[in-house]
């Protein structure tokens, strides 16, 4: 059976005018339905008589087996829900190479479904409010208890999700995504629970990011928040999947949110920064502070002598405007040999190449 025979509790996308905009299309079985029917995504991964199917009340009241194989999660998860403790859940009943699977309504099906119902002009004018009131004000500590009291639904990002996941020790084996929601199919990570010894995601608006510092110590670096929350945990995945694009970056980076984007056009995000270059864990010009999934992708050569260094504000990416990954390697490599030779004279005529990019050649971040 495909994700749109299921029945839709609110009206079809095309038939049911009476629904709210910001009201996605909650698909469920019907209760008779229950350890009868699976999405058809699943049966490539197990026979139907192996799948589990649950109630999401059994796994938050603890009603779940001991130990079961191929968990299926037969309701719309929400972020109501803390995706958190219900991934917990599930991963300690979960018995080893086995899979789980659930669906959920993401941001990105919220956004489709409203554009396929509304025109352009309509949606522009209306979009933003849903934003605001179903993404941004939930997560402000002077409004969180307020919309929880209006019982204001919170959307939850494709890439907070998947970074939820993986942070609760899920390695993901498959996405399915329609306009209506998304199928995500996990399978636990016996040897990796990121959970364990790292805190929950902080939703704010700074972020704190662990990155390779002098000598491979890592270092806590701050920024406006660019990205949804857990996003750090999906880099690994993205590069698996979507691999690199011109200029180095991730090939179609979806953890970037839309607000993000901008700030990161204007270097916005980047201004607490300043407050790690005050500190000393970072100079001026210098290359940038990576994470260490990314640190691994480079030549052995390269990172023994990026660990001899502090990382920089400006990086040579910015004098150099380099188009792909290894000619971001190489615009790095030629800094820092130039640097042990002559720091203060390298490091003046990069920011003179860096700032000449910036001012007269319009360059940008992404």
């Amino acid at each position: 059976m495909s994700l749109t025979q299921l029945t839709v509790q609110e009206g079809s996308l095309a038939g049911d005018s009476s629904r709210p905009l910001d009201q996605p299309a909650i698909i469920s079985p019907r209760r008779d339905s229950i350890h009868q029917k699976l999405p058809d995504g699943l049966l490539t991964i197990a026979q139907k008589e192996a799948w589990h199917c649950t109630r999401l009340d059994d796994i938050i009241q603890h009603k779940l087996d001991q130990t079961v194989a191929h968990v299926y999660i037969d309701d719309i998860l929400l972020k109501a829900h803390d995706p958190n403790q219900v991934f917990e859940t599930i991963r300690t009943k979960l018995i080893d190479n086995t899979y789980f699977a659930f669906r959920i309504v993401t941001a990105e099906n919220i956004k489709t479904s409203i554009q396929q119902r509304i025109s352009y002009g309509f949606f522009t004018l209306y979009y933003p409010f849903h934003f605001l009131s179903r993404r941004v004000l939930p997560k402000l500590k002077g409004f969180r208890k307020l919309c929880r009291l209006l019982a204001i639904p919170v959307d939850i990002s494709k890439a907070e999700i998947i970074g939820r996941l993986i942070y609760k020790g899920f390695d993901i084996v498959k996405l399915v995504e329609t306009a209506q929601d998304t199928l995500i199919i996990a399978k636990a990570n016996t040897g990796v629970n990121p959970s364990q010894h790292k805190p929950a995601s902080n939703e704010g608006f700074l972020f704190r990011m662990q990155r390779v510092g002098k000598l491979g110590v890592p270092i806590t670096v701050y920024k406006f928040r660019s990205m949804h929350p857990y996003a750090e945990y999906v880099q690994e995945y993205l590069h698996r999947t979507n691999g690199l694009d011109a200029g180095g970056k991730f090939k179609n980076d979806f953890r970037v949110s839309t607000g993000g984007r901008v700030l990161r056009k204007y270097w916005l995000d980047e201004l607490p920064m300043l407050y790690n270059l005050v500190k000393g864990d970072i100079k001026l010009i210098g290359v940038r502070p990576i994470s260490e999934h990314y640190f691994s992708l480079y030549p052995t050569q390269v990172q023994q002598i990026r660990k001899k260094h502090k990382p920089g504000l400006l990086p040579p990416f910015y004098a150099d405007m380099p188009n792909t990954f290894e000619e971001i390697v190489q615009s790095e490599l030629t800094y820092l040999e130039a640097y042990e030779k002559a720091p203060w004279q390298t490091d003046l005529a990069y920011l003179l190449k860096i700032l000449k990019n910036i001012v007269v050649h319009k360059a940008r971040s992404k």
